[in-house]
């Protein structure tokens, strides 16, 4: 078996949709408008897939966005996307080799983070990654979900059209970037292909409903929900409500989205997922255990260049640290590093010092974004502190006021 690793060709687009869909159990059919925006979205240039004789039996890509940082920083985020291997090449090496090639293509483009979604939580860590953000799934009953306690709500939610969502739920995502991490940048393209779902009734789940939250004329928060009728007359069967997209940027938005469904009428067991895992709905219930909460690893983050990474996002708080990264599957991504942080920006450079804490750098994916802490991954052998102290004052510097969400898939 000779097996050529390389990106796609543009004439190869079509099949390299095919794969990646098979890979999950679906059949790739876009509509010609589907497929010129997923070809927009997806750059030839960051694909990197397996082929034998022709064939292509395995793929991988990146989608280029910048995410939010703390007090209005940027990142620049390799979104590592479209990972799978034919039924046929499984076990054989490929994903392995694919990876590091795609890791090494987006580093050298000057991508000093990547990040994913990831479908088996067992396969990403021996790739560098570590879990950054997560998210919770949602269960109530709406009939025992009565809030106690709410804050006070200025604007009011009205329901859109597709188009109208098309144009103002831009609006609710930006103001949500300005007070959470780990949300992507959407342009046009990616706001046209989602949108593309408001019109499709096809499922069993029907049409989804779109709402937004006005506030002096201010678009502040969204939701698309999903409802199924359950009803059978003269019984207390009635629907269900998914709640599959839900962005506020506020307490008063994020309030009146949640009144709203949670008094559909007729619809009384509401689902969510993606919902942040320092999500304000429990603190508001009379009761909280009506509430079903089932947290999952959401984000996975890959550091391609420490320097660079620690040096573009922003800082709660001051302090110093020298630190060693160990890279198995990266080496040269690697090294031992000093970390200076003054008004909440960094300064990072390689040094020879002794380090204060040897990490590996799934490790340091973990806590980049603000996700999860080094003295919490201390415990569980993840981190080696050499000099007392040093692991909490890395925690401060990197913590968030609000826990990273990332709402979108990619």
């Amino acid at each position: 078996m000779t097996i050529e690793y390389r990106q796609i060709q543009p004439a190869e687009f079509r099949k390299f949709g095919i794969a990646i869909e098979r890979g999950f159990g679906f059949h790739y059919s876009p509509n010609s408008a589907q497929f010129r925006l997923d070809k927009e979205i997806l750059p030839i240039n960051g694909t990197m897939c397996a082929f034998e004789d022709g064939e292509l039996v395995g793929t991988t890509a990146a989608i280029p966005f910048d995410e939010s940082s703390i007090q209005g920083g940027t990142i620049r985020n390799a979104g590592v996307t479209a990972v799978g291997v034919s039924t046929t090449h499984r076990r054989q090496g490929l994903l392995t080799n694919m990876m590091q090639r795609l890791l090494r293509q987006e580093r050298e483009k000057g991508f000093p983070v990547a990040s994913l979604w990831a479908s088996e939580s067992s396969i990403y860590g021996r790739f560098g990654y570590g879990v950054a953000i997560h998210h919770e799934n949602f269960r109530i009953d709406t009939r025992r979900a009565k809030f106690t306690f709410a804050p006070n709500i200025p604007g009011r939610i009205r329901f859109v059209d597709a188009d109208e969502a098309r144009k103002l739920f831009p609006q609710a995502w930006e103001a949500a970037r300005e007070v959470r991490a780990g949300i992507p940048s959407r342009d046009d393209v990616h706001w046209d292909r989602w949108a593309i779902g408001l019109n499709d009734g096809g499922s069993e789940w029907g049409k989804p409903w779109t709402i937004v939250y006005e506030e002096d004329g201010k678009i502040l928060g969204y939701a698309k929900y999903q409802l199924q009728d359950l009803h059978v007359f003269g019984e207390q069967t009635h629907g269900a409500i998914n709640a599959d997209d839900i962005v506020t940027s506020s307490p008063a938005s994020h309030a009146a989205i949640w009144t709203h469904l949670l008094n559909v009428d007729l619809y009384d067991t509401l689902t969510t997922w993606r919902s942040p895992i320092d999500d304000g709905l429990p603190w508001m219930l009379e009761d909280q255990r009506q509430l079903e909460r089932m947290p999952y690893d959401a984000i996975w983050y890959r550091m391609l260049d420490i320097q660079a990474a620690l040096e573009s996002r922003t800082y709660l708080n001051d302090g110093s640290v020298v630190f060693e990264v160990v890279d198995e599957f990266l080496p040269e991504c690697g090294g031992r590093f000093k970390l200076e942080v003054q008004a909440g920006r960094g300064t990072c450079l390689g040094v020879t010092e002794e380090p204060d804490f040897t990490l590996p750098t799934a490790s340091l994916g973990a806590i980049f974004i603000g996700g999860s802490r080094l003295t919490d991954l201390e415990r569980a052998g993840r981190v080696d502190e050499h000099t007392d102290g040093s692991l909490a004052t890395t925690d401060r510097m990197f913590s968030t006021i609000r826990a990273p969400w990332c709402p979108m898939m990619f």
